[in-house]
């Protein structure tokens, strides 16, 4: 994949002179002891990162080139290697919802999904679903990337809940058509107005989908002799109907046409069919706890919107989850609010693509 690579100098004129809105954040403007520090703190907007304990830190660099491309983060990261990880209470306190697309164009990835290390290489693309749990270590890097709100994408994807560590094949047609595209979408997203930018994310969506739904991204679902597809197609009826007072293994298996012996061979790789519906609602919970439009609702209230009848018991299993009780963290866990925050350091540039990350539909 060959992409124009603009110099330091030209990346801050094209952020300058940006029809797009456009993010420039930079470390090497910092004194090298500085460096990790802000880029992990600013990273932590939705992932912790850290460094290999043999990391040099004051050779660290990292920055961000963005470009809000109608409601889609698209941009340049380049940054040293460090691991990156999003924990399930990371995923229930900031409550985000998208698909996250890198394009490597130096560097790799290394990817535990589920008990199975994947691994990318320059030049392919690598899907991450930002409602599942993430670890990953990437060597020192130079990529491409979209960050798609969930419901942009989900209606175009065969398997919507299977996409992550999906990695088509960029020798396809499809695979070569999101590449071009990219690649001239990094060149010509500073010149995009707002009408051009809304036609160029529906572009970049069909090609999304077209290049992930290729039969070769879910080979392991046709290997597992379709176990794994079952457990997609009832991990996303569960996230539907997550609210409902009946669900439970029995619905879930009378609305899939299946038995409940089924259903539970399915699950096993993932802790059982109770176990995971009863994790995503504590992080619905979780989230509606704390989230701004909430903020005079009883506690009860909540747990009972996503199944829990018993507060007591609710009590117990949030605390068991999140080392908090539920009223702890509504007093303790400020909502996300990046624009109140007077200490951001100017010396990096903007951080514009922060919020745009939170505030994505």
């Amino acid at each position: 994949m060959t992409v124009y690579l603009p110099d330091q100098a030209a990346r801050l004129e094209r952020f300058t002179h940006s029809k797009s809105p456009s993010s420039l954040f930079r470390t090497s403007t910092l004194p090298p002891p500085e460096r990790f520090a802000a880029w992990r703190e600013s990273m932590g907007v939705f992932l912790s990162s850290s460094l290999a304990p043999e990391a040099d830190m004051e050779a660290f660099r990292g920055e961000v080139e963005g470009y809000l491309i109608d409601d889609i983060l698209f941009g340049r990261v380049l940054a040293s290697g460090q691991k990156y990880d999003r924990g399930s209470a990371k995923i229930a306190r900031d409550a985000l919802d998208h698909y996250m697309i890198q394009v490597f164009l130096d560097g790799a990835c290394e990817m535990n999904v589920h008990g199975r290390v994947l691994q990318s290489r320059p030049g392919q693309a690598i899907a991450f679903d930002l409602g599942e749990v993430l670890d990953s270590v990437n060597s020192d890097f130079d990529l491409l990337c979209l960050i798609i709100p969930r419901a942009r994408l989900a209606p175009l994807l065969s398997f919507p809940d299977g996409l992550h560590g999906g990695m088509p094949v960029m020798e396809s047609g499809s695979g070569q058509l999101l590449a071009a595209f990219l690649s001239s979408l990094y060149i010509s997203a500073p010149s995009l107005g707002p009408a051009e930018a809304r036609a160029a994310a529906r572009a970049l969506l069909e090609m999304t989908a077209a290049a992930f739904n290729g039969a070769t991204v879910h080979e392991a679902v046709a290997s597992s002799g379709g176990q794994e597809a079952l457990l997609i197609h009832a991990q996303s009826f569960i996230r539907r109907n997550l609210a409902a007072a009946d669900l439970s293994p029995e619905m879930i298996a009378h609305a899939l046409g299946i038995s409940r012996a089924s259903l539970y061979r399915a699950f096993e790789p993932v802790g059982g069919v109770a176990a995971y519906a009863r994790e995503l609602r504590l992080r619905k919970c979780a989230a509606d706890i704390i989230a701004v439009r909430n903020a005079g609702r009883q506690l009860s209230e909540i747990a009972h919107k996503w199944g829990f009848t018993d507060a007591p018991h609710f009590t117990r299993l949030f605390k068991q989850r999140f080392g908090q009780t539920p009223g702890e963290v509504r007093h303790t866990m400020a909502p996300f609010a990046r624009r109140d925050r007077t200490e951001l350091d100017p010396r990096v540039g903007d951080r514009r693509y922060e919020e745009w990350i939170a505030a994505l539909a």
